[in-house]
């Protein structure tokens, strides 16, 4: 191959080489030619250097390795293997190394920046630099410059001609898709270039880096992401693989592409930016909703073969369909195991507190995670942006509440005082009782969850739920995982629920120890916290007496009457269907399902069922799916109480203040 090949014409006239080219002493590196140097590495730990073709001595080593050459190639081989293991070329012209500095910012293995320009490889730089070469040559108008532009060009040309015959023929032939075999994958992987790729089923871009085989010509690519750890913006490795295969393949249907070959690069890269400016605004403490999967890892540490870490957290997958806090700074203070999966190479210098200034580029390769936290399943995750949503409170959920009157005003005054910080009264001791203990007490089903839920929404927080099985029975355990959900509720400024609380708030005992330690565990935390707590329980007959003084607001939720149960159907009915409701949903019918003796929650559950079975049936919604599932929970009660009486046990087993032993009664005299 020559100069023609390139249409690059060696003007007359190049006496001016010398001004363009780099500072050098005489004439180094201004004689157009390459010498080639064979390295062999024995066994011995000795180093063979012979000039190819040259009569081999055991030591030589060339005192300059010729000091006018253009460039120096040296040969590396193990041992006496015929096959070289790699390549090494020393780029001594001044003309080739300014236009290397010119075109080509960074490479894997090659410094620009100093003095001599090494090059490990040097055939696949320079190819994947061809063009931008090519056209920097035909901007030169000195001659010198030109013919050693083209000299180590041709050699490029000449050593991968084979290869660059494949490339040809399948990445650039208007009659097939771009693709190659795997293994010329490198020629179409440009380190540099933006790749396309799937991550945890989403659209991904990440900036590639270098590359290197595998087995089978399967190719590594060794890539690199923007993600913030909680402190600081950086950039964060990323490793993906492509497997060998036989033959010619497009690159779309590979597992990762390089986005100039994506045919809907254009709509992937408008999101990707999108995205990346998602993740940017992210930053700090946000509550949000979250529906999808996102990524955890385990509790449990397993030992670790494969790193430099003595034990290990597997990757478990979740499913979330709930409101959650972005918080990444509390992530890494909290789960410091997983902050080490977003362990930064170079951090993006910023002022404090302040968010980097991103080229669009960078805002494509941006993370599709963030961290975050889970309020429905008490877990630190790793979240996908695309299932992050914004939501509106609901702030008209408390005035729907089916409360009385009286008991609704009270707990809106105190919520209220209480949301505009008007509320600043401490005890003697300070820090000491400024919290706003509400209790809920009531039967199940009678709105006592919904309550606090719609008190969350009204105030605008987060509702931070906690239970028994998230707190366990151990008092040390208790305490441990109780301070931690209280210190995470006052940083997002939360409520916190705590339901079901019976267990913690039942009467001590002279003969019961564990349960006097998470009683009196439980009093401290509620003495010395300051934020806003709701405790919802199903009985108070057994509370330990230390409590009363602890609580500021007790209501009472008591069984629902005949006109909160019908006002229930005609609320959950009216918010599942969307047209108008049916000529059958008359006021007759409305008074005989609201006569049955129901909570809410089986109110729901009713509507719910009847709703499944008018779908399965391809129908609209029809009275009789209603008194199906009516019988239904029925019939469910009425066996559970039998079952209960005959192991001797009678209690209330609905709810509504039924012994079991009375609906046995009324089920014989049914039968």
């Amino acid at each position: 191959m020559t100069m023609d090949l390139f249409n690059i014409a060696e003007p007359a006239g190049s006496a001016n080489a010398r001004e363009n080219a780099d500072e050098v002493e005489d004439t180094a590196g201004l004689s157009c030619e390459m010498k080639t140097y064979v390295a062999r590495d024995w066994a011995t730990g000795g180093i063979q250097t012979t000039l190819e073709g040259a009569i081999q001595r055991f030591g030589y080593k060339p005192k300059e390795k010729d000091h006018d050459s253009a460039f120096v190639l040296t040969k590396h081989y193990f041992r006496d293997n015929k096959v070289a293991s790699h390549t090494q070329l020393e780029v001594r012209s001044p003309h080739v190394r300014a236009a290397l500095r010119a075109v080509i910012k960074e490479y894997p293995g090659v410094t620009f920046d100093k003095a001599r320009i090494i090059m490990r490889d040097e055939t696949r730089c320079l190819f994947h630099y061809r063009n931008e070469l090519r056209e920097y040559g035909l901007r030169l108008d000195d001659g010198v410059a030109v013919q050693h532009l083209v000299f180590i060009l041709n050699y490029m040309y000449k050593s991968l001609e084979s290869e660059i015959s494949s490339y040809y023929t399948f990445m650039e032939s208007p009659s097939v898709a771009p693709g190659i075999d795997s293994k010329h994958l490198w020629m179409a992987f440009r380190p540099g270039d933006l790749i396309y790729t799937k991550m945890d089923g989403v659209d991904k871009i990440v900036r590639l880096k270098s590359t290197s085989g595998g087995r089978g010509h399967s190719l590594l690519l060794q890539a690199e992401d923007i993600q913030y750890n909680g402190t600081d913006y950086g950039r964060c490795k990323v490793e993906l693989y492509i497997n060998g295969y036989m033959g010619y393949k497009p690159l779309e249907e590979l597992r990762s592409c390089p986005l100039q070959y994506m045919q809907c690069k254009d709509a992937i890269t408008a999101s990707l930016i999108t995205r990346g400016r998602k993740f940017l605004g992210l930053r700090g403490v946000h509550h949000r909703h979250y529906e999808g999967l996102a990524e955890t890892l385990s509790p449990f540490p397993v030992m670790a073969y494969d790193s430099e870490e003595e034990y290990s957290y597997p990757r478990q997958s979740l499913m979330i369909k709930s409101r959650v806090m972005i918080d990444s700074t509390k992530f890494g203070e909290m789960r410091p195991q997983y902050k080490k999966r977003i362990a930064l190479e170079e951090a993006i210098k910023t002022g404090p507190g302040e968010q980097p200034e991103l080229s669009e580029e960078e805002l494509l390769i941006c993370s599709h995670t963030i961290s975050g936290f889970s309020l429905a399943n008490k877990r630190w995750c790793f979240l996908l942006l695309d299932a992050i949503q914004d939501f509106e409170y609901n702030t008209r959920a408390f005035e729907l509440l089916l409360l009385a009157p009286p008991q609704k005003k009270m707990i809106h005054s105190l919520i209220k005082i209480y949301k505009d910080g008007r509320l600043d009264f401490d005890d003697i001791i300070k820090g000491k009782g400024k919290g706003m203990i509400f209790l809920f007490h009531g039967e199940p089903g009678v709105g006592k969850t919904l309550t606090a839920e719609g008190v969350a929404d009204y105030t605008q927080r987060p509702l931070y739920t906690v239970t028994t099985g998230d707190l366990g029975v151990d008092s040390s355990k208790i305490e441990r995982v109780l301070l931690e959900a209280l210190q995470l509720a006052a940083h997002w400024n939360a409520i916190v629920l705590i339901d079901e609380a019976d267990v913690f708030l039942e009467q001590r005992s002279s003969h019961d120890l564990t349960r006097n330690g998470l009683v009196a565990v439980f009093l401290r935390v509620l003495e010395y916290y300051e934020g806003m707590m709701i405790l919802t329980t199903n009985r108070i007959s057994t509370f330990d007496a230390a409590f009363k003084s602890r609580i500021h607001l007790a209501i009472k939720y008591p069984a629902l009457s005949f006109a909160f149960r019908r006002d229930l159907w005609v609320m959950f009915v009216t918010n599942v269907h969307t047209r108008p409701l049916p000529l059958w949903w008359d006021d007759e019918f409305l008074n005989s399902v609201a006569a049955e003796a129901l909570n809410g929650r089986q109110i729901k559950n009713a509507i719910r069922t009847a709703y499944a079975l008018a779908i399965a049936d391809g129908s609209e919604l029809r009275p009789e799916d209603i008194r199906m599932s009516l019988k239904s929970i029925k019939d469910f009660e009425e066996d559970f109480a039998q079952d209960v009486v005959e192991a001797g046990r009678d209690v209330d087993v609905t709810g509504q203040g039924v012994a079991a032993s009375d609906h046995r009664s009324k089920r014989q005299r049914q039968e």
